[in-house]
C-alpha cells in the first residue's frame, strides 16, 4: 500500500474534496468579484452620466451665454470708449475756441459771447435761485406793509405765523 492510498484511507477522499473545494470556491470569489467590480463601473458610469446632463451640460451654457454676453457689452464699452473720446477732443476744441474768442477785437459786440456769458451767469445763480425762493416762501409777510386803521404799525398779518404774538 503507498502513502496516498493510506490516505485515501484515511481521510476518506475529503482531502482531495477539500482541495477541490477551495479551488472551486477560488474561482468563485473571483467570478463574484468581477460581478461586483463591473456593478460598481456601471454605477460609476451612470452617475457620471447623470453628472454631466443634469449639471455640467446647463453649467457648458450658461458659461457660453455669460461670454457672449460679455462679448457684447465688450464690443458695446468700446463704442462708447470711442465716442466719450471723440467728445472730449471736440470739448477741448470749443474750449479753446470760446477761450481765443475773447482776444477777439469784436468780442465786446459778439453776440455769441454775450449768450455764452448770459448762460454762464445763469448757471451760477441757478444754486442761489432756489436758496432765494425757499427764503422768500418763508419771508412771505414780512415784506409786506399793511395800512389800515387797525394796523399797529407791526409787521405780519393776522393769522401770519411771522411777526408779534397777541
Amino acid at each position: 500500500m503507498s502513502f496516498s492510498e493510506i490516505l485515501n484511507i484515511l481521510l476518506g477522499g475529503g482531502l482531495v474534496a477539500l482541495v477541490v473545494a477551495v479551488a472551486t470556491m477560488k474561482a468563485t470569489v473571483r467570478k463574484a468579484n468581477a460581478e461586483a467590480e463591473a456593478v460598481r463601473i456601471t454605477n460609476t458610469e451612470n452617475a457620471t452620466r447623470i453628472l454631466v446632463e443634469n449639471i455640467v451640460k446647463p453649467l457648458k451654457e450658461e458659461l457660453n451665454a455669460t461670454r457672449e454676453k460679455l462679448s457684447a457689452t465688450e464690443g458695446l464699452m468700446a463704442g462708447i470708449q470711442k465716442e466719450l473720446a471723440s467728445t472730449k477732443r471736440a470739448l477741448s476744441r470749443l474750449s479753446r475756441a470760446v477761450e481765443s474768442a475773447n482776444n477777439c477785437p469784436h468780442a465786446d459786440d459778439c453776440v455769441v459771447m454775450r449768450k455764452l456769458r448770459s448762460n454762464k451767469r445763469d448757471a451760477d445763480t441757478t444754486d442761489t435761485d432756489l436758496f432765494d425762493l425757499r427764503e422768500e416762501r418763508h419771508d412771505l409777510g414780512r415784506d409786506k406793509v399793511y395800512h389800515s386803521r387797525d394796523d399797529p404799525g407791526e409787521p405780519g398779518e393776522p393769522g401770519s405765523i411771522s411777526g408779534q404774538p397777541p
